[in-house]
């Protein structure tokens, strides 16, 4: 999924991935930030962060708080999107560049984005993602899934592309590697086919070649100051595989009343992730490893609208204080989906677009945003079609209380577990479109 922000010195400028799917689930993330302006006249500084080393985790950073920021933003954007059409997009791929072009603005527009996104005063924002990024990869990196299961993926990766006569302020460029892990390549603009296409590898680079090509023909040109990529990969089974009770055939009803034969992968051996809540059902879905995991939320009929309105972080909370242990029949459809999305919008509705942005350069402002996300999901629940050392116990399933049935159009989020950051977030009005 892709994302970028042209930055220009005039007012009337516009927004400038291919999707390419294996079988299991699939979930990635890219973005990218640009600025357009005329270069400074001054002598470019060297753009070399001042220290590669990450600054070490505040103690107490306020990670909920960025994290519910960063998910409300993400819940806003979905909510502007077509009520009747599936949707996918990542919160944290919106929330993350927005938070890295803000240690950019000038105050008027800082304060803006603060507001947006709910976000503390000063590095207090950059010290909660340092802390968030360094426990994601923590969390990963000490996994003790059997030997012959594949553990978790998750990567993030962030890089600044400054044109070679830019002078972005050293002050954000040691800010972004120190509390955001990114670092520099500097590019020649004038030359922006070759340009482009040495940003485009690195990004399939850090997307397992799923995103071979962000940027389009035309996004960098001869007055291009800089290009901010952040590129978000993950894959993870599921910790229990839809694989022992097979598959069923029943009717899926859209939101206008149709209906349609849709293929549900079964599992009867769900163990005290689900809940029912007012107007809907919940189940939580753990990948392999108990770090991350997929909410589903279905709606009752006729109140998808309601649900999907007031989702929230404080509706997040409601969902989950449903979830009690219990033997539970989940139905599930198999589905993929590619989004792509105009972001400038709502940069305008925030105040980030068109603001103006003196960390960069002279002059330069926000003109233009897209962001754009794919996932597939099928029994596996990862890309790792490898993963399936799984043991069952061969035993009769336990009576289940009830059965959550994605039947009708639903929402689902992945999430990681610990912070409650919302990795993507969509719905399904349509798993067979």
């Amino acid at each position: 999924m892709g994302l970028f922000v042209g930055f220009g010195r005039n007012q009337t400028a516009g927004p400038s991935v291919e999707r390419s799917m294996k079988r299991l689930l699939v979930l990635l993330m890219v973005l990218a930030v640009a600025a357009a302006a005329c270069g400074s006249e001054d002598s470019p500084t060297s753009l070399e962060p001042s220290s590669p080393d990450r600054a070490p985790i505040v103690a107490n950073a306020n990670t909920s708080g960025l994290a519910a920021g960063f998910n409300d933003v993400g819940f806003d954007i979905l909510r502007r999107q077509d009520f009747d059409a599936n949707t996918v997009l990542s919160p944290v791929s919106i929330g993350h560049a927005v938070l890295m072009a803000r240690g950019a603005a000038d105050d008027a527009t800082g304060s803006a984005i603060d507001s947006a996104l709910a976000l503390d005063d000063g590095l207090a924002p950059h010290d909660a993602w340092n802390a968030i990024d360094q426990a994601i990869a923590d969390g990963v990196a000490t996994n003790t899934a059997f030997d012959d299961t594949p553990t978790p993926v998750i990567s993030i990766a962030d890089r600044i592309w400054p044109a070679s006569t830019a002078s972005p302020s050293q002050e954000w460029v040691d800010l972004l590697a120190s509390r955001h892990g990114a670092d520099v390549s500097t590019i020649d603009t004038t030359q922006p086919e070759e340009s482009r296409a040495e940003i485009n590898r690195w990004v399939s680079d850090n997307t397992e070649g799923l995103i071979p090509e962000l940027l389009p023909a035309g996004f960098i040109n001869p007055d291009t100051q800089l290009v901010l990529t952040d590129a978000i990969y993950f894959k993870a089974q599921w910790q229990t595989i839809f694989a022992k009770y097979g598959e069923v055939t029943q009717d899926f009803t859209s939101l206008d009343g149709t209906t349609e034969p849709t293929t549900f992968m079964r599992e009867l051996e769900g163990r005290g992730a689900r809940g029912i809540g007012d107007g809907y059902a919940a189940a939580n879905l753990p990948y392999l490893g108990d770090n991350f995991s997929m909410l589903v939320v279905i709606p009752d009929e006729g109140r998808f609208d309601e649900v999907r309105t007031n989702l929230s972080t404080e509706f997040l909370s409601e969902v989950d204080a449903t979830i009690t242990p219990g033997p539970y029949e989940l139905l599930l459809p198999k589905w993929e989906d590619t989004s792509n999305i105009d972001l400038l919008p709502w940069l305008i509705d925030i105040g980030a677009a068109p603001g103006v942005y003196p960390g960069i350069g002279p002059g330069v402002f926000l003109s233009g945003g897209v962001h754009a996300a794919d996932i597939a999901v099928d029994e596996w629940g990862t890309v790792a079609a490898a993963a399936t050392g799984l043991g069952f116990d061969e035993s009769g399933p336990p009576e289940p209380e009830f059965t959550i049935a994605a039947d009708k159009p639903f929402l689902y989020l992945i999430r990681h577990d610990a912070t409650g950051l919302v990795l993507f977030v969509g719905q399904v009005t349509n798993p067979n479109a």
